[in-house]
């Protein structure tokens, strides 16, 4: 069982990230509609990063790799 500061901390990163992938919406939505000529490479970059959150901190794709077999 989690710790009341353990989890204060994971859900305050969850919250950071969360906030994190809003503003990288926003930046894709403003590159998308103001960039006319080569703003796909912007808008894959930022694709990208936003998937990786996504993964890592939602979707918790390390413990595939790290084997882990217990339970948050």
């Amino acid at each position: 069982m989690k710790t009341g500061s353990g989890l204060r901390r994971k859900l305050a990163l969850g919250y950071a990230v969360f906030g994190g992938l809003i503003a990288l919406k926003i930046v894709e939505y403003f590159v998308g509609t103001r960039i006319h000529s080569g703003g796909w490479a912007y808008l894959a970059i930022l694709a990208i990063v936003s998937s990786w959150l996504v993964l890592y901190f939602f979707m918790h794709i390390y413990q595939l790799r790290s084997g882990r077999k217990d339970h948050d």
